[in-house]
């Protein structure tokens, strides 16, 4: 009787509890089924490719230029003005006369140093042929010749008094600014104005530190204007002389460059920056900065492959090392000892804007990220609409 009631008991619980399990497994089935009608989850993001970029690290100086020839124009003599022959910040030829001291004692002076020279040349003559008579003596003639050379020395000093009174242009230039007038009284030494020469091509100087590898002649430099503060318009210039010695003061040494001024790039005396190379140029892949993520265990990026069930990409996480920053994009070297780098290559589809969103795995859809142009077109747009 015991058994009977027993074996009723168990019957109905293992009932009551297939049931159950049968109805939860049916809610289970039905969830999934409703889980499945839904389309995966999915980001989209903007893309690039990785490249490979030939860059040489270097550092950051200031450069001075030098126009190669250059002078500041004084005079050697104290005096009035008697003409100013030319104008502020303008043109003037070789030989040109830029300023005029008063030279008028010098030039009347100069006529009787003219006339006391003829006379002594006509009493010299005269006396050597007395002397070949024997009708003077040597003494006589001698001091005939004497008042001759003092009369021609007299003449020298006189033009050399006229040509320092009269400032001329060494060569061919553009002048300084100056502030003399016809008639003003200037001291001896006075700077009158600074002449920069016509030449096509300038001197950029520049300091190293000594802990750098000194530099080959003949090696290019990249510069830049001063007020340059991002990347744009850049300038070559080549190497050509080292100084014989390290500066004691700053322990750089001390270079010189060229640079070709034709379209008057850059000023005589102005700082311009100079990017120095400091070691050989190496090959390396590059991505745009944007891309790469970062967690506890360092620097990542997403790669995208195509997803052979559906459209789009799945992602996949790379662990990167980062070399350096070159124009917006990070340079990541080939190490062949890291096999997370080894298999970056160039060519490889990356996620770049909205990357921060992605997991391992995750469906991605992707649309063509701007190019840098027409990111600056737009951003120029903006501006003139502000």
């Amino acid at each position: 009787m015991n058994i009977r009631r027993w074996s009723i008991t168990v019957f109905l619980s293992i009932a009551v509890f297939s049931g159950l399990a049968a109805f939860k497994v049916f809610e289970i089935k039905n969830a999934i089924a409703f889980g499945e009608s839904f389309p995966e989850h999915s980001e989209t993001v903007e893309t690039s490719e990785i490249t490979t970029v030939t860059y040489a690290p270097s550092i950051n100086v200031i450069g001075n230029v030098l126009a190669p020839q250059h002078i500041d124009i004084r005079n050697e003599l104290s005096g009035k003005i008697a003409l100013v022959n030319f104008s502020s910040g303008k043109q003037v030829a070789e030989g040109q006369v830029l300023l005029q001291l008063d030279i008028s004692i010098e030039k009347a002076n100069l006529i009787a140093a003219n006339a006391r020279t003829e006379l002594s040349r006509s009493v010299y003559k005269r006396a050597k042929n007395l002397h070949k008579s024997k009708a003077i003596s040597q003494e006589q003639l001698d001091r005939s010749k004497a008042d001759l050379a003092t009369s021609i020395a007299e003449i020298k000093v006189l033009e050399s008094t006229i040509s320092k009174k009269t400032l001329r242009a060494p060569y061919s230039g553009k002048v300084g600014i100056h502030q003399f007038e016809v008639g003003q009284y200037i001291l001896d030494n006075t700077k009158i104005t600074t002449l920069v020469g016509n030449k096509n091509h300038l001197w950029i100087d520049f300091m190293v530190p000594e802990f750098y590898p000194a530099l080959a002649l003949g090696t290019e430099i990249t510069i830049q204007p001063i007020y340059q503060k991002s990347a744009g318009t850049s300038y070559q210039a080549t190497i050509l002389a080292e100084d014989t010695a390290i500066n004691d003061g700053s322990r750089s040494r001390h270079y010189r460059s060229r640079i070709e001024n034709a379209s008057n790039l850059f000023t005589h005396k102005s700082s311009v920056n100079v990017s120095v190379p400091v070691k050989s140029p190496k090959s390396y892949l590059a991505v745009p900065t944007i891309a790469i993520q970062n967690d506890n265990l360092g620097q990542f990026i997403f790669t995208l492959n195509k997803n052979k069930d559906s459209k789009g990409f799945r992602a996949k996480r790379n662990r990167i090392t980062a070399h350096a920053q070159h124009n917006r994009m990070t340079l990541i070297e080939q190490a062949t000892t890291k096999a997370n780098i080894e298999t970056l290559k160039k060519g490889e589809t990356i996620a770049v804007a909205g990357a921060f969103k992605l997991h391992e795995g995750m469906l991605v859809y992707t649309k063509e990220r701007p190019t840098l142009a027409i990111q600056k077109s737009n951003s120029t747009s903006e501006q003139e609409s502000l």
